[in-house]
């Protein structure tokens, strides 16, 4: 990950755990830390881009054509005032894809996501309550083995990555909230090398989630 990106990674995450901290003081006396797991549907979006050959002067225009795939994720949170919260996220993404102009079948692409969110609760009177929020952090993109070209899967570093969240949850008496959302997700274009080829292309996804959360 080039240098500048960390340098606008760690302004970015600071910026929003300082917007959030500073929402209220006076929250800080009703606030919680929760853990919460999820998982559900991702629907990456197609992308173009030229497979080249390192080294070499061969390459072809190609790019994906991607299925829906699967994610899931874990996250812990701090509550810093009833409707304010921070929290840390993985979230790992998994979904084939086949290669266009190319006879490789479908090949599996997968992405992990390390992040820092920013979540708004809107008030509610009931059970229902719905929250808004974003994430700035970091993820890589892996694309397995292209079959009868040498050289392993197509890797890359880990790069700036950013979503949106949207979502309501069902609080239970028991502490536990049921959770559904709607997310959409980027990472900056992504260099993916193997020992013999290179490519560079975006990667977006929209996610559809259910989950669960716990506050103690």
């Amino acid at each position: 990950m080039h240098i500048g990106n960390w340098i606008t990674l760690g302004a970015a995450s600071a910026v929003l755990a300082l917007c959030a901290t500073g929402a209220s003081a006076q929250g800080l006396a009703a606030s919680s830390f929760y853990i919460k797991g999820f998982g559900g549907l991702t629907v990456p979006q197609d992308d173009d881009f030229e497979l080249n050959e390192r080294g070499g002067p061969g390459s072809v225009e190609t790019g994906f054509d991607f299925s829906n795939g699967y994610v899931f994720g874990l996250a812990g949170g701090y509550a810093v005032t009833p409707n304010v919260a921070v929290e840390l996220e993985y979230a790992y993404r998994n979904a084939d894809t086949e290669l266009k102009n190319l006879s490789s079948g479908k090949r599996t692409t997968e992405s992990n996501a390390w992040m820092v969110n920013a979540l708004y609760t809107f008030t509610s009177t009931g059970p229902w309550q719905p929250y808004a929020g974003a994430g700035l952090g970091m993820a890589d993109l892996n694309l397995e083995q292209i079959p009868g070209i040498a050289g392993g899967d197509l890797d890359s570093d880990y790069n700036f990555a950013y979503q949106l969240i949207g979502g309501i949850g069902y609080q239970l008496p028991s502490g536990w909230m049921l959770n559904g959302e709607v997310r959409y997700f980027g990472i900056n274009d992504q260099d993916l090398e193997s020992d013999t080829l290179q490519l560079k292309s975006t990667y977006r996804t929209f996610d559809l989630l259910v989950g669960a959360t716990y506050r103690f």
